[in-house]
């Protein structure tokens, strides 16, 4: 019998599989805790290789941070033509975080990892793409509701803070009527509060 032949990848496809296996084990060990022979043992690759495509463990982190980053503000593309105000579009933001999970599991563990680290440089870079998410959050009630207060961006906040509490529970095996509770009672009392705040009551 033939011996099958192994494909040889192209370095950006060897690379963004080195990449995906280690998402999938920050997911299964905790984040930052694989090390480069586990992904090579993973990919069926010697250890020397995965240090060509990235260097050192900071390389390793900041490449899995990368994309993490990349993967979640991506799903504010295109939610500008979305009708029905901030609630709307809210709505369909949190039907993407919470469809990650299914689609995307590794990708939502890591997340959730990640924000909870707090070793200056991991938090550092966490606290950047935190204030990108919230800037994109306050564009989009700034936008679409006039009588939101601008002051701050408290509103911005909750929500993502909610977004991660709907992955957890997501995670958890929620009940899908469960989840959807929680983002219509979530969305709904951050503008009524905004709304407030701005009205002075």
């Amino acid at each position: 019998m033939a011996r099958a032949v192994r494909t040889r990848l192209s370095p950006e496809n060897r690379r963004k599989q080195l990449l995906s296996v280690a998402i999938d084990l920050f997911a299964e060990k905790g984040f930052g805790e694989a090390k480069h022979a586990d992904i090579a043992r993973r990919v069926g690759v010697s250890t020397a290789a995965t240090f060509v495509y990235f260097p050192t463990r900071e390389a390793l982190l900041d490449a899995v941070v990368d994309e993490i980053c990349t993967f979640y503000l991506n799903l504010f593309d295109g939610i500008e033509g979305i009708k029905g105000g901030a609630a709307a579009i809210l709505r369909v933001l949190a039907a993407q975080s919470a469809d990650i999970v299914d689609s995307h599991r590794s990708y939502a563990v890591v997340q959730l990892g990640w924000a909870a680290r707090f070793d200056p440089e991991m938090r550092g870079r966490y606290l950047a793409f935190q204030e990108e998410v919230l800037s994109k959050l306050s564009e989009i009630l700034w936008a679409s509701e006039d009588n939101i207060s601008r002051e701050n961006r408290d509103d911005a906040r909750i929500l993502m803070s909610a977004s991660q509490a709907l992955a957890l529970m997501k995670l958890d095996g929620e009940p899908e009527e469960k989840l959807a509770r929680f983002t219509d009672h979530t969305i709904d009392v951050v503008l009524a509060y905004g709304k407030d705040k701005i009205n002075g009551e």
